[in-house]
């Protein structure tokens, strides 16, 4: 008994130092790691023989070593499709939102083609990610383009004034109406009117106008007739509103100059004509309906003014006993209203 305790002891010692031993000399080989829940799907279609599953495995193990933010989003999707001469990658990255698509040659049918494809995948995916690293590319600048000649600018700037300043517009019309004057004291008289009418638009309801004008009026007495005539010229503005294209509404207030004359004509031979002329002067305004259609322009005027005393004129005649007897003394002068047509056209040229 006392012989064999060495032994059994050196054996005991033996048994447990084999062990270590053997750890010891055994290699380390690398952690392989858990892939029982793959973050990768792939769908094949007309690949044959082509084992899916192992290209997700594999597929895997390469992206692994790229990135770890595979396994915190969705799967990635991988779609192959495939015939006689390439094959056709689709990628769907659920983390980058962004769809990779890419044809490859189709590689040979045999041992280690999911490697092949597996390595072509991993690539095309690593490729998207390594382009959210790049910095987006600046905005373009369009280059500035050199400022136009001086002499281009003035003819530029001219053209603008004449096409916003309103065009300049010339109007010309003839007038015939009536004028109820006190041609003799205390009784109305009617006495006519025919007159020339201008008009310059300025703007489009402004206008300077300028006119000629000539009235005529008789009145018979006891001893004969009594003639007046004044002739008169001036100027003025006008105005007009034209809220279509046709009818409207204008006016005008006119001042001018000219010459009166008023003459007799004595009904017996025993009653002496005479007659006597001066100057004289005349103030008016007027509004009414305006019509325009093209160039024809048509005006009714409802006008009212005054003109200044001119000179007198009477009728005188001697009775049986040898004295003179005046009829009542004759002016064109005083108040006045009045009516007036006038008809004329537009004498703007056109535009070519």
């Amino acid at each position: 008994m006392i012989a064999s305790s060495p032994v059994a002891a050196a054996l005991a010692l033996l048994v447990l130092l084999v062990p270590a031993i053997e750890a010891r000399a055994a290699p380390q080989t690398p952690e392989i790691p858990d892939v029982s829940i793959s973050p990768i799907v792939v769908f094949t279609e007309g690949c044959g023989a082509l084992d899916s599953t192992e290209v997700g495995r594999l597929l895997e193990l390469e992206l692994r070593y790229v990135t770890a933010e595979i396994r915190e989003g969705p799967p990635l999707q991988v779609n192959l499709v495939c015939d006689a001469e390439r094959l056709e990658i689709t990628v769907t990255d659920p983390l980058t939102r962004k769809r990779i698509e890419r044809a490859i040659p189709a590689p040979p049918e045999q041992a280690g083609r999911e490697r092949i494809v597996a390595l072509a995948i991993s690539q095309l995916y690593s490729a998207s990610w390594l382009e959210l690293l790049l910095p987006p590319p600046p905005a373009e600048i369009e280059p500035l383009e050199p400022p136009p000649p001086p002499s281009a600018v003035r003819a530029a700037k001219r053209t603008a004034i004449e096409e916003t300043t309103p065009k300049r517009a010339y109007e010309v019309l003839l007038g015939a109406g009536v004028r109820g004057r006190s041609l003799e004291s205390g009784e109305p008289f009617a006495a006519s009117r025919v007159d020339a009418l201008f008009r310059a638009w300025l703007a489009p309801s402004v206008a300077v106008v300028a006119f000629a004008g000539w009235d005529f009026g008789q009145t018979l007495r006891g001893l004969g007739q009594l003639r007046g005539h004044a002739i008169a010229a001036g100027g003025g503005l006008g105005w007009r509103y034209n809220p279509g294209q046709v009818a409207g509404v204008g006016g005008h207030i006119l001042v001018g100059s000219g010459w009166a004359r008023v003459a007799g004509r004595p009904s017996s031979n025993d009653a002496r004509p005479g007659s006597i002329s001066g100057p004289t002067g005349e103030l008016m305004t007027g509004i009414g309906p305006r019509i325009r259609s093209g160039r024809f322009r048509l005006d009714v005027d409802f006008e009212t003014g005054a003109m200044l005393r001119t000179p007198e004129a009477q009728v005188e005649t001697r009775d049986p006993g040898g004295s003179i007897v005046f009829d009542e003394p004759v002016t064109l002068g005083g108040l006045w209203v009045g009516a007036v047509l006038r008809i004329g056209a537009d004498l703007t040229r056109s535009e070519k």
